[in-house]
C-alpha cells in the first residue's frame, strides 16, 4: 500500500502538475503563432523548478537563464501574468517590458534573468556579495547550464564565490542541449564535482527528476550555505523534452510530438517528472491531480 501524501507533499505534486499543464498551454499557443518573441519552453524542468520555488524564503534571491519559464511560473503561481508578459502586455509580470528571455519578477524573488550565456553568474556573485556586505539574510540561487559551463564566468564565479565565502547556490541544469548540439558533439566531458573539489566548493548531484528528493536536497544545501558561509554547486541531470526554442512539434519533420491531446506525460522515462510522479504516487492519485489541474478554470488562457 502506498503511503498517503501529507498536505505539503500534495502541494508540491500539484505544483509540478500545474507547471506541466501551463507549459502545455504555452506550447499549444506557440504552434498557433500567438507570440511575437522567441520563447523557450522548459518541459522536463518542472520538478526542479517546483523544488527551488518551495525552498526559497522571502529573503532569498533567484537568478535565471533564458530558459526561465518553469521558474517564473512556479514563483508567480499562475499562468496569466507570465502569459501576458510573453504577449508584451502591461498586465504582464514585468509590465510587458522584459518579454521571455530576460523575464525577472522582483516582487517574487526573481531578481535577474539573462539571455547571454554565463552572464548571470557574475551578477549572482554581486548580489551575494551585497548580502554579505549589508549583512542581509538569505542566499542567492543562480541557474546555469551545461553550455554556460564552457564559458569563463562559470570557473571565475566558482573561484570568486569561494574566495570571499559567498552564500549562494550554483545550480547547473544539465539537459545535454545547446542550440542544436549535444555535449558529445561539441566538447569533452567536464567533471563538475572534480572542478568544484579543486577549489573547495561542496558539490551535490541531483538525479531522477523526483521533486521530493530535489526539495530535500535543496533544503540541506540551503542550510549548508548559510551555516558555513560557503557557495555550493549542484548539478541536475534532466531533459528538456522540447525543441531548443519555439513550439514542439514545430515543423513537419520534428520528431517530438507534444500536445495536450496526448496527455500531461510527454515521455515515459525518468527524464519526465510527470512520469516519475506517476510511478511514485500511483495511477489513481495521478488521475486525481490531472483532473484537478485540467479543471482549474482560473488558470486558463484563451
Amino acid at each position: 500500500m502506498r503511503k498517503a501524501l501529507t498536505d505539503q507533499e500534495r502541494q508540491l505534486v500539484l505544483e509540478v502538475f500545474r507547471l506541466r499543464y501551463w507549459q502545455h498551454r504555452m506550447n499549444e499557443d506557440l504552434k498557433k503563432k500567438k507570440f511575437k518573441i522567441p520563447i523557450h519552453v522548459a518541459i522536463g524542468h518542472e520538478a526542479l523548478a517546483a523544488a527551488v520555488s518551495r525552498v526559497m524564503l522571502k529573503e532569498d534571491q533567484l537568478v535565471l537563464t533564458h530558459r526561465n519559464m518553469a521558474y517564473n511560473l512556479a514563483r508567480a503561481g499562475t499562468l496569466e501574468e507570465v502569459y501576458a508578459e510573453y504577449q508584451l502586455s502591461p498586465a504582464g509580470a514585468a509590465g510587458g517590458k522584459l518579454g521571455s528571455m530576460n523575464l525577472a519578477d522582483r516582487k517574487r524573488g526573481v531578481v535577474y534573468s539573462s539571455s547571454v550565456l554565463g552572464n548571470n553568474i557574475p551578477v549572482a556573485c554581486g548580489l551575494a556579495l551585497a548580502k554579505q556586505v549589508k549583512r542581509d539574510p538569505g542566499f542567492v540561487i543562480v541557474l546555469t547550464g551545461d553550455g554556460a559551463m564552457e564559458e569563463g564566468p562559470f570557473y571565475e564565479g566558482l573561484v570568486f564565490s569561494k574566495t570571499i565565502r559567498l552564500r549562494m547556490l550554483i545550480l547547473v541544469e544539465n539537459n545535454d542541449m545547446s542550440m542544436s548540439s549535444t555535449i558529445s558533439q561539441r566538447r569533452c566531458d567536464i567533471d563538475v564535482q572534480a572542478l568544484c573539489g579543486s577549489v573547495g566548493i561542496p558539490f551535490r548531484a541531483l538525479r531522477g527528476n523526483d521533486p521530493f528528493e530535489y526539495l530535500s536536497a535543496l533544503r540541506a544545501v540551503r542550510s549548508l550555505a548559510l551555516e558555513q558561509e560557503t557557495p555550493v554547486c549542484m548539478e541536475a541531470q534532466l531533459g528538456s523534452i522540447n525543441q531548443h526554442a519555439g513550439p514542439t512539434p514545430g515543423w513537419p519533420t520534428d520528431p517530438k510530438n507534444i500536445s495536450l491531446e496526448r496527455g500531461l506525460v510527454v515521455e515515459e522515462t525518468d527524464r519526465d517528472p510527470l512520469f516519475v510522479l506517476k510511478q511514485r504516487i500511483g495511477e489513481e492519485l495521478f488521475e486525481e491531480f490531472s483532473n484537478q489541474v485540467l479543471s482549474e478554470s482560473g488558470s486558463m488562457v484563451s
